[in-house]
């Protein structure tokens, strides 16, 4: 019996060093349930930005005074014009316009005014999450009173699908998985078999073998993009509404980023083990706080400025307005030197930390 209990304390030692193991049965679900904690745990955190405009009436004072009762929105009135404008750049999820009073109103009738509720057909789920929340208090603040003859109209030239909204997102996931996951397990155990050392004693530029497999990296970057979005327009009728060349430059400056990041994580990992622990460690949380699955603008608001610091969400929103909106540079000059920079300090990284032989540490 002494020996059996022997083996079990010899075998849970194992699983505990089992570093990948570890994280994909412990820290993987933990981070899962942090993560979605934090964007769906507390619905008091999110925001929608809305405005109220249109002619003055009594309903409209109700419904403004409703809305700004609630946390759940950030309120505007501006003018017509303008906060369509400001909808149509992103920076509103819902404008309520209000008609002129019915005659019978003015009379001292109760005939309500009719309404017009406009909102972002390129936003994606998020859309419909911020009219029905719009709704709700709406028909909550003005359920007493006369019915609203509400007016939907969405703001586009062409709806957005789900499948629309969700492929780039995907197309950024795949990107960061190749690059982050792919290239530093690559290059860890290219130092592990010894391959990083012969090539440094052979006439062949070290330099030119890790542009190589960058290159490589790339041209396998470019062709697996074409593959998912050619497969979702086949079978699920995706539109791409924007520049081919706006997208490639894109998916080009994202992958090279995230080469970038790869290639910094095998400079200090120690083994191929370890290089998948840390790969996954920096691609999980983004993978679900950059806008991969659903609108970041559903995470609370402490948690915002996070976001912002995640190199995924600025590639999302540069394969997201091309496609989806079909922007030109313009509109995602930003994410793409978010991006570049990314690139610049994850290969600065690198360069500094990289190491010849597995045996140094």
């Amino acid at each position: 019996m002494r020996a059996f209990w022997s083996m079990v304390r010899a075998n849970v030692r194992m699983s505990i060093r089992n570093r990948t193991a570890l994280f994909w049965n412990l820290a993987f679900p933990a981070i899962f349930i942090l993560i979605f904690g934090a964007v769906f745990g507390n619905d008091a955190g999110i925001t929608f930005d809305v405005a109220v405009t249109g002619a003055p009436s009594p309903t409209r004072d109700v419904a403004l005074a409703a809305l700004r009762d609630n946390d759940a929105f950030t309120v505007s009135t501006g003018g017509t014009d303008a906060e369509l404008a400001a909808l149509e750049d992103g920076e509103r999820d819902v404008v309520l316009v209000f008609g002129a009073p019915a005659a019978g109103q003015a009379a001292g009738h109760t005939a309500a005014p009719p309404l017009d509720l406009y909102s972002d057909a390129t936003d994606g789920p998020n859309e419909a999450v911020a009219v029905g929340a719009v709704r709700q208090v709406l028909t909550a603040a003005i359920g007493q009173g006369p019915p609203l003859a509400i007016t939907e109209r969405r703001v586009s030239s062409e709806a957005i699908s789900f499948i629309d909204f969700f492929v780039p997102g995907i197309l950024a996931m795949s990107l960061m998985n190749s690059g982050v996951i792919g290239l530093s397990t690559a290059f860890v155990t290219y130092r592990e078999r010894g391959i990083l050392r012969r090539i440094k004693v052979t006439p062949f530029p070290i330099g030119r073998f890790i542009l190589a497999r960058v290159v490589s990296q790339l041209l396998v970057a470019v062709a697996q993009s074409l593959i998912l979005a050619g497969m979702a327009s086949l079978l699920f009728d995706l539109t791409i509404r924007g520049n081919p060349l706006v997208i490639f430059v894109v998916i080009v400056t994202g992958a090279l980023a995230f080469l970038a990041i790869g290639f910094a994580i095998s400079s200090f990992a120690r083994n191929t083990e370890s290089a998948a622990s840390y790969a996954n460690l920096v691609t999980f949380p983004m993978l679900f706080l950059s806008g991969v699955f659903f609108s970041v603008d559903s995470a609370p608001a402490w948690l915002q400025p996070v976001t912002r610091l995640l190199p995924l969400r600025y590639l999302v929103d540069a394969l997201r307005e091309p496609m989806n909106r079909g922007r030109g540079f313009e509109a995602i000059w930003l994410d793409l030197l978010i991006l570049a920079g990314t690139f610049a300090v994850a290969m600065a990284i690198a360069i500094r930390f990289f190491r010849w032989d597995a045996r140094a540490s």
